[in-house]
């Protein structure tokens, strides 16, 4: 059953709907980290790649050009129109399709009470009593093009272990326009339902982008760095620190996050 909920979006505050128990868990605060991290990376052209029902969206909706969502999920993505709707943003463009690798159809797994981490289980079937949708799958570069988005500034993305698939599908994108790219990066996610080990995962970023950084709490650190990465995965796997992943063409792009988050070695 729906239900409404209020929460504050790094600052704004908004009414939003859901009928799982996503909300419950943020206390009416938006992840303060998260939308501090988007926050210093939004501009331009936004692609939002797993917008679930909207809260990055309308963050980046407020300081972004454009904004365009993409949600396989049939059912999500009509609690993702609403809530954009009920927003009355006029920046946002909805697109009910995933982005991948490959074009096809799809299965996508999630937990009745947790919309959130829903997966593409091509490889992993969960446990009995989780939710299964058919959804439909494009690549970055046909939706981008088939969109007629034009340059892309920077794409986020929260696919729970599908981020790398997404990056293949978008590799002329990613060679004309040079965007940044903010990831989720989740050793539980990627070796259960990708079979990618963390360093695979950190190894495929750094062959693509020539800045790599890893951000926790108050500081970030440099994935180019030996001794910084050896760090990382281990504070990761151990302890699921440095959760989201910053990557960019060019040191301009990343002069707000590294203000935000500075360097800090151990």
């Amino acid at each position: 059953m729906k239900q409404e909920s209020s929460i504050s979006i790094h600052g704004q505050d908004y009414t939003v709907v859901t009928d799982d128990l996503y909300m419950s868990h943020m206390q009416g605060v938006f992840e303060p980290e998260t939308a501090r991290i988007l926050a210093s990376m939004a501009a331009g052209t936004v692609l939002d790649v797993g917008a679930n029902i909207g809260l990055t969206t309308l963050l980046h909706s407020r300081l972004a050009d454009t904004v365009h969502a993409f949600e396989p999920s049939p059912t999500t993505f009509e609690l993702l129109r609403e809530n954009i709707a009920r927003a009355g943003v006029q920046n946002v463009e909805l697109h009910n399709v995933g982005l991948g690798e490959q074009p096809g159809s799809f299965e996508l797994t999630f937990a009745p009470q947790n919309r959130s981490g829903a997966f593409v289980s091509d490889q992993t079937q969960a446990s009995t009593g989780h939710t299964i949708e058919r959804i439909q799958i494009a690549t970055m570069d046909q939706r981008v093009d088939a969109a007629r988005i034009g340059k892309v500034d920077l794409i986020k993305i929260d696919v729970e272990g599908f981020e790398l698939h997404v990056l293949r599908g978008g590799r002329q994108t990613l060679a004309r326009d040079r965007p940044a790219v903010v990831l989720e990066m989740n050793h539980w996610c990627l070796n259960a339902f990708q079979r990618t080990s963390i360093p695979d995962f950190i190894d495929t970023l750094l062959e693509t982008f020539p800045i790599v950084l890893a951000v926790q709490h108050d500081h970030h650190k440099d994935l180019r760095d030996a001794s910084d990465r050896y760090t990382v995965m281990h504070r990761h796997i151990n302890q699921f620190w440095y959760q989201t992943v910053v990557c960019a063409f060019e040191p301009g792009q990343v002069v707000r996050l590294s203000e935000a988050f500075p360097f800090k070695s151990d």
